[in-house]
Order: structure tokens, then sequence, then C-alpha cells
């Protein structure tokens, strides 16, 4: 007998299955010698997760308190709270599988270690992975992922078939659903093309009937069933059981004690029908959409295999019947026929045991149904793309090579964003993953190998050209902000405003060519400025303070407030400093603010000017000294920002200072390393 098993982790029921010594496959019980398991997880105040049907049993009371449907967020970083407890689709996943784990041991008697386990086959590669993790946190081996419509077929091909067959699999479970074609041979199993929605399932047939039943329980009596967990959850359980009768009835009856009253509402198969025909028109789109993109007719097609429990509705059988002319296959049990393939799985490829010799030599050839690509630039270089590498419904494993350039000697790693879908826009496609890779050993070139392996899982690996050592690949969490993608390559985010003061000493000491020198410089940073985006004005200090020029991006309005400076317009002492006026010009502004302050000579008001810099900078407010000439280097220091001082002897200096102000107040950085003296 084979020692691996094969595991449906279902969204609503869970099954696991076994192959015995003569080669056939066996559904091995629960606890409860049931052959399905609820994948549902209540959590106990202590802290135990109970699984199953007692779970199930005590769901109306303990609503609040337990899981349900958590294979639908798989894919998603999602994170639930019971009980004042984190808890991730995985943890409640990883329970189920530990629990099918130990009822399994306990039936057959010795321990279970190895299985295949079955995902839909429109999962992603998040949910892959994220399946794997949650059975090996049960403490299983996962020999290999297999798409359930897959694993269907193979428990169908266990008959030996003598001529090539061509069925359709319709997998409607309870949370998702998917559609294969698969091409049967006598040896072979050939999966031709895939497709599904992993949010669309028998629960969304339940909601249907949930909100009709409380629309006639809230006109009928007032009263609002939705409102309440423990009455939802009664609900529930009512459509369920509804819903499944009316798979052999016409008509079958909702009882609902709700409310403070008893309410019986009526529902035929007929009603049903209309109120879910969109769900079911969803399938067969497709349904559809599988025969056209594989170029195959419905009339073509020799069996219908339904699968999932979901679909024992008779809307299914009706769909699929008018869609091919045929009538499906249910030679098969739809609610273990999942579990059945994954335990033939592992056991061809658990060679050596007695059990394969059993088997009929199959070989799967199985495909992905999203394509696998990579963010690059197009060849406008104008806009990032989708390019894709591993185009869907292509047989896995499979793998692509892509050059990469490196394009910088000093470059010690390249990173590589990888998608899933079909899309030409990134955006519009679900991200793999960013993976960066460590150039340990330098060269131009490196190849890029992009997989999916046998499980559908993607791997990333990465070797120099003129090498053979693999090189380090990891994969790290994508930023946050994934916006970027929306913009052209190159694009950098628009700077704030800023606004700028240049503060002119008028004292005696500048008269003459120093005044001409900061005159020209203070010309050269106005040339030297954005003035899209930056707006500049000039304060005028000696004895008093003024405002020459209000700030504004109107080069021409401040070149003629610096023309106008002369000396004596603000008296020829050195009593006042601009910072008083700076704060309360810069209190009216947002963004980027500075003060570029420009003297000569020693100030008589230092402290004053000392803590009014100090007050401006608290205010948000960078202050740039420059001094040239006499002035005081150690009291520029203090009335700048840090590192936003520097002292000069000669005007060129002085003009070449405010070009790279200019250049500060746009991009950043400091004066630093421009102090000559």
């Amino acid at each position: 007998m084979s020692d691996v098993v094969g595991i449906d982790l279902g969204t609503t029921n869970s099954v696991l299955a076994i192959i015995d010594e003569s080669g056939r496959p066996f559904i091995v019980p629960n606890a409860d010698g049931k052959r399905t398991t609820p994948s549902i997880v209540q959590v106990a105040p202590n802290g135990e997760l109970i699984v199953g049907d007692c779970a199930l049993t005590d769901l109306p009371f303990e609503a609040a308190n337990t899981a349900r449907f958590f294979k639908r967020d798989m894919e998603n970083d999602v994170r639930y709270e019971y009980r004042g407890r984190p808890f991730t689709p995985v943890d409640f996943s990883a329970a189920v599988l530990a629990k099918l784990k130990r009822d399994a041991e306990a039936h057959l008697g010795w321990p279970v270690h190895r299985a295949v386990v079955t995902v839909p086959a429109y999962f992603l590669d998040a949910g892959r992975l994220k399946t794997r993790r949650a059975a090996e946190n049960a403490g299983l081996e996962v020999l290999q992922i297999i798409n359930e419509p897959t694993a269907a077929a193979l428990a169908y091909g266990l008959r030996v078939v003598e001529n090539e067959r061509l069925i359709l699999v319709y997998d409607l479970g309870g949370g998702t659903f998917d559609v294969t074609l698969v091409r049967l041979h006598a040896e072979e199993i050939d999966i031709v093309g895939t497709d599904g929605n992993h949010t669309l399932g028998g629960k969304d047939w339940d909601d249907r009937l949930v909100t009709y039943a409380a629309e006639e329980l809230r006109m009928r009596t007032g009263y609002d069933a939705l409102s309440e967990a423990t009455d939802l959850q009664l609900l529930y359980a009512e459509a369920e059981k509804v819903k499944k009768e009316l798979s052999a009835r016409l008509q079958s009856t909702m009882h609902l004690a709700l409310g403070g009253t008893t309410t019986r509402i009526d529902v035929t198969r007929e009603r049903f029908e209309t109120l879910t025909s969109d769900l079911l028109g969803q399938t067969e789109q497709l349904v559809q959409k599988v025969l056209d993109e594989t170029h195959t007719l419905a009339g073509s097609l020799d069996s219908i295999l339904l699968v999932g429990g979901s679909s024992r509705m008779p809307a299914c059988h009706g769909l699929t019947e008018r869609l091919t002319g045929k009538r499906p296959n249910q030679t098969v049990n739809p609610d273990e026929c999942v579990a059945i393939g994954a335990a033939v799985c592992g056991a061809l490829n658990d060679t050596g045991r007695r059990s394969l010799r059993a088997l009929p030599a199959l070989r799967v050839r199985d495909v992905m149904s999203h394509s696998l690509g990579m963010i690059a630039i197009n060849a406008d270089g104008d806009r990032y793309v989708n390019t894709i590498l591993l185009a869907r419904n292509q047989r896995i494993p499979c793998s692509e090579s892509r050059p990469y350039r490196v394009m910088s000697a000093g470059e010690d790693s390249v990173s590589v964003y990888v998608t899933q879908g079909e899309d030409d826009s990134p955006v519009n496609c679900s991200f793999v993953g960013k993976y960066v890779i460590d150039l340990a050993q330098r060269s131009d070139i490196i190849d890029i190998h992009y997989e999916y392996d046998q499980s559908g899982i993607v791997n990333v690996a990465a070797v120099p050209r003129w090498g053979k050592t693999l090189l380090h690949v990891r994969k790290e969490p994508l930023p946050e902000d994934m916006t970027w993608l929306t913009r052209p390559p190159g694009w950098k985010p628009p700077l704030p405003p800023r606004t700028v003061y240049l503060a002119v000493d008028l004292s005696g000491s500048m008269s003459g060519e120093p005044l001409r020198d900061a005159q020209t410089a203070m010309r050269r940073f106005v040339e030297s400025s954005d003035l899209t985006n930056t707006a500049v004005g000039v304060i005028a200090f000696a004895d008093s303070s003024r405002v020459v020029v209000d700030a504004v991006r109107d080069a021409k309005k401040v070149l003629r407030g610096i023309d106008s400076l002369h000396i004596g317009m603000v008296g020829g002492g050195n009593d006042d400093h601009p910072f008083h006026d700076a704060e309360k010009l810069m209190k009216k502004v947002s963004g980027v603010k500075f003060i570029v302050v420009l003297a000569d000579g020693v100030w008589s008001c230092q402290p004053a000017a000392i803590e009014g810099s100090r007050s401006c900078r608290k205010a948000g407010c960078e202050v740039i000294a420059i001094g040239f000439g006499s002035a005081d280097d150690d009291f520029l220091k203090k009335i700048a920002s840090a590192d936003q001082s520097a002292l000069f002897d000669t005007s060129s200096q002085l003009t070449q200072a405010f070009e790279q102000i200019a250049q500060v107040v746009l991009e950043g950085g400091s004066l630093r390393g421009m102090r000559p003296r």
C-alpha cells in the first residue's frame, strides 16, 4: 500500500483518500466515521482549534468564534481575529489538514507523513505556496500540489481508456469554480486548457437564498435576521438544506424560528434557479471561454464530468447538457473524486510500492491557467508593460530564460518583478513578487530563468552569462506603493512648493563692489532656479528690516527688486536682522521654506539674530548663511541650519555658491565642502 495520501482541501468539506494494496482507492473516514470533514474551525475559549463536525454543530451558537470559507482568502494577505487572537487562512487550513492527518493515522494504524494536496486550477502562485505551507505546518511533506480538475480526471481515468476521449471537467465546489478540458489516452491524461473563478461556488448560491429569505421575513414580520450573527447562521443552515433538497425535489421549505416568530417560506426550484441564474451564467461564460481558446467544438466532447458537491444542482446538469448535447457523466462521486485523484497521483509518484503495479500506467500532462510574466519597459521607453514569458495553458513544468544587462559596474544587485496574468498592463495583473538577484560575480550579462514547476509554483534563478555558478536570488515583499507602474519610466514625483527669501545685509560696509557682487550672485540664483515650483522674495536689513519683494514666481519682478537695493534704504548700521520678517512671511506659506542670508562684516545684534534664526528653524524654515569679506564665520554657523553656512573671499566664489544654493533648494542637500577659507 502507498503511504502517500491524497487530500482534497475543500472550501466547505475536505476529504482524504489512499490507494490500497490492490491498487484501488478508498476514502479514509474521519474520527466520526464520515467520509467528508467540514472545513470549519471553531476557536475555543482555551485557544483550542475545534475542527469539523463538532464546530459545525456549534456554529449557530459560536458563529462569532468560528471560521468558514477561509480557502477563498488563501491568495490574499488576510488576517482574522477570534477571541482576541490573530489567525490567517494558512492557520485554519493547517488545522483542517492536521485533523485529517490524525484521523487517518488512527484509522490506518500507521503514521501519515506524505501527501498530494489539491487546489483550484485557477489558484495563483500565492495560493499554492500557502496551501503547501499549511500542509507543512500540519506535519505533512507535500510531494505535489495538483489542480482539482486534473485530480478528478485522474480518478475518472482509472478505468482503462482504449480510445482517445475528450472530456470537460465542470468543477463547482463550495467556494470555487474551475472548468478544464482533458484529453484521455490509454496511458496519458493530457490537460488541454483550463480557466475558473476562485471566488465563485456553492456559497454564492446559499447567499442568494439567505438574502431572499431574510427579505421575505422582514416583509412579513418586520424583523431583520441579517443583523444577528446567530440568526444569520440559522438562515444559512436552512438555505443549505433547501438547496440540497431542491436537487431532488421541485419545492422545499425553510422553517425559521427567528425574531420571536415562526415563519415558513416555501421555495420552488424554479424560483431558486431564477435567483441564481447570473451565477450559473458565469460558469457558462468560463466553459465557453475554454472551448473557444482551445478551438474545441462543444459537440466534439465525448463526456462531461461534474465535480464538486454544488455540481449536483439540476441547473448545472441542464447547462452542460444544453451546451454539449450530452448528458453529464455520473460514474464518479463529485464529493470524493478529487481526493481519489490526488491519491492516485501520490501512488504514481510513490515508486517501488506494490500498489503502483496494480494502477494503470497513467502519465499526467498538466497546464497552468495563468500566464507568467515580468515587468519591463516598452520599446518606446514611455511606459511599463507586462511581458509574458510562459503563456497560460502551457504544459508544466516549463521554463523560459531571458538575458539581463547589468547597466552599472558598481551595481551589486538587480530586481525583477514577476506577474501572473494576460493583460499588457501590469496593474491589471497579479504580482508573484519582487525577486532580488545578488551580483556576487561580476558579469555584464546575466541569464534569468523563470519556471513553473510540476505543482504550478513559480521559481526564479539566475546565472552569469560567462559562468555556471547560480547567483543568490531572494524573494522580497512588494513595495506598498506600486503606483509607479502607472507613470512613465524615470518619472519623479512632483516636488512640494518651495519658498525662498534672499535677505541681504545693506550696512555701510556693503557699499560699492560688495553690493554689486551680491546683486550679481542673487541674479544668478534667480536664473538658476525653477520658478515653476519656487517663489522668491527679497528682504533688506541694516538698522531696520524691510520686505522689498514678497515671494513670487515672477523672475522679472524679483530681478527688479534686486536691482533696487541700495545702501541707506534701511539705514547704514547693523542693529537689526531679517528673521522676524521672514518668520511672519513663512507662516503664510506651505511646502519647503528657506531664508538665504548674505552678510558682510560683524552684526551688533548677534544674540537677537541667533534667537530669531532659531525661532525660524523651529517654524520649519531652513536658514542658509553666506558671508564674505570680514564676515564672522562662527556667527554664520550659529544662525545657519546644520552645515548650511559658507564663507568666501571672491565674487566668483559667491556666484558659484548661489548656483549651488539653487540646487540645494531644488533637490535638498547641504553646502558642506564649499568652505574655501
